[in-house]
């Protein structure tokens, strides 16, 4: 019945999806509620509304630019390259995986910030 109420909830604007899936876990036993996270984290899981399919896919998405723009600042760091908190802010807010991707390669030579925005 778990199963079916959050594969229902997904179906609701994002707030109530939320909400719902919340209350749904909140609700079961423990031994009920690791299971359901661990069918839906588990990959086999499959989202059963386009609405969870697209947050998940998304969420998938922020995550990836996340490490990615942890791991140019940290390059940057080990290298001793300078870089200021507005610059560490642009890195940090960009979703384009494309451009952290080139961001990355040229964090590993360059020798001043202003080289990785050219």
């Amino acid at each position: 019945m778990a199963v079916a109420a959050v594969a229902a909830a997904a179906g609701l604007d994002e707030g109530r999806a939320l909400f719902y899936t919340d209350l749904v876990l909140s609700a079961l036993p423990e031994a009920a509620r690791c299971a359901l996270e661990e069918l839906m984290s588990s990959g086999t899981y499959q989202y059963q509304s386009e609405f969870a399919r697209k947050y998940y896919g998304q969420g998938k998405a922020e995550g990836k630019a996340e490490g990615k723009a942890e791991g140019i600042l940290v390059v940057l760091e080990n290298r001793g390259v300078a870089i200021s908190e507005a610059q560490q802010q642009t890195i940090r807010s960009c979703q384009d995986l494309g451009q952290l991707d080139r961001w990355l390669r040229r964090a590993l030579t360059i020798s001043e910030i202003g080289e990785l925005f050219d």
